[in-house]
């Protein structure tokens, strides 16, 4: 008798055919469970799409350029934005209205109300604030001041004594002051957008006087705005 016909052949045949139908209902078992799965997890994420557009809509609008906590486009005034608070939000976003929300930038939680379990939205942005700084020009020492880079508009105080006047005020080589009967008093100024601006002062008639100059120092971080929206 040939083996491959023997009882002992079939019995193995069958074993093999059962192992095989065993194999194959475990994985169809997995693999009905991993879709399964990844159907809730879905469904989930997707559970309440209102949350999803709030979140978006109110993020957007925070950073647009247009926005009253912005610079610019993705530039975030960390003064203004400071001031958030939720009845902005809802303004600024109305799907946002009614719901609970959190916005955080960075580690800072600017505004929460309720408690947001639902959707974020995320931007990197640019976080601008300033340090007010000041130098004091005595005429008798110097006539000019250099002022740090970035630095767009600054604040004068023009002061002379005796017979001195201070007739011009230079931005590196640009006159953005200019009086022959002599300045004095508070200006504003702009300084044109040079590395490293110059202040000079024209002084005639001696050298009694002096003039303070006040700017904004800009420092800047990369941070993540959140916004949180719940039910």
């Amino acid at each position: 008798m040939n083996d491959a016909d023997s009882p002992r052949s079939d019995a193995r045949g069958q074993a093999n055919l059962l192992a095989l139908a065993a194999a194959l209902v475990l994985l169809t078992a997995a693999t009905v469970g991993s879709v399964a799965l990844a159907d809730r997890a879905l469904g989930g994420a997707d559970r309440d799409p209102g949350a999803r557009h709030a979140a978006e809509a109110a993020a957007a609008r925070l950073v647009a350029a247009e926005s009253n906590y912005t610079r610019r486009a993705n530039v975030v005034n960390r003064t203004a934005v400071r001031t958030l608070d939720a009845d902005d939000i809802d303004r600024l976003a109305p799907p946002v209205r009614g719901r609970a929300v959190r916005v955080r930038l960075g580690n800072e939680t600017l505004l929460e109300r309720g408690d947001p379990e639902g959707a974020t939205a995320r931007r990197l942005v640019r976080v601008e604030g300033g340090d007010r700084r000041s130098e004091s020009v005595n005429f008798t020492e110097r006539t000019a001041v250099s002022l740090p880079d970035r630095v767009r508009r600054v604040r004068l105080g023009v002061s002379a004594g005796g017979n001195t006047s201070v007739v011009t005020v230079r931005a590196n080589d640009r006159v953005v002051l200019h009086d022959r009967s002599g300045l004095s008093g508070e200006y504003v100024v702009s300084v044109p957008p040079v590395a490293s601006p110059r202040l000079s002062f024209a002084v005639e008639n001696g050298s009694d006087g002096t003039a303070t100059v006040e700017w904004t120092a800009t420092n800047a971080t990369a941070e993540t705005l959140e916004v949180t929206v719940g039910a």
